[in-house]
């Protein structure tokens, strides 16, 4: 019933991906109590948490190894989530909304679009591209989950 294309993820790597998108949920509740409030600093800071890093573009390839396009999706939405703070950064309200609906755009249509599906190593190994890392990232390489506050 459900047509969406499957990312397999191991459950570790599944867990992990449900995590950093539970705190991109925080992120995006803090832009808009940032707009609510006029804090165009908590704006730019919370959208740093979902902009692109080198560290974030290494996750979203691996995460995405198992599905055509995902990593691309993955990718275009951190990107997208750069122009908050650059509008932030501007002190322009509006542009912060557009580019924070352009940001969340990019995210139903991945969720519309793909879905997690837990396989086990083996089946992980034989469903991503030779040149893929078989196992997952280790959690030195990207950190752990993204966090928010002191």
């Amino acid at each position: 019933m459900d047509s969406r294309q499957n990312v397999p993820l191991l459950p570790m790597m599944a867990n992990h991906q449900k995590q950093n998108m539970r705190e991109h949920l925080i992120a995006v509740q803090e832009i808009v109590a940032g707009l609510a409030a006029g804090d165009f600093d908590a704006i730019d800071k919370a959208s740093k948490r979902i902009g692109f890093s080198e560290q974030m573009g290494m996750m979203c390839t691996h995460m995405g190894a198992g599905a055509p396009g995902f990593t691309e999706r993955a990718l275009a939405f951190h990107h997208t989530a750069d122009t908050i703070g650059e509008a932030a950064r501007k002190h322009d309200a509006p542009g912060v909304l557009a580019a924070l609906d352009k940001t969340l755009t990019t995210c139903t249509s991945c969720h519309a679009t793909f879905k997690q599906h837990l396989v086990d190593e083996a089946e992980w190994s034989s469903s991503t591209p030779a040149g893929s890392a078989a196992m997952p990232m280790p959690m030195h390489m990207h950190g752990g989950p993204m966090r928010h506050g002191p």
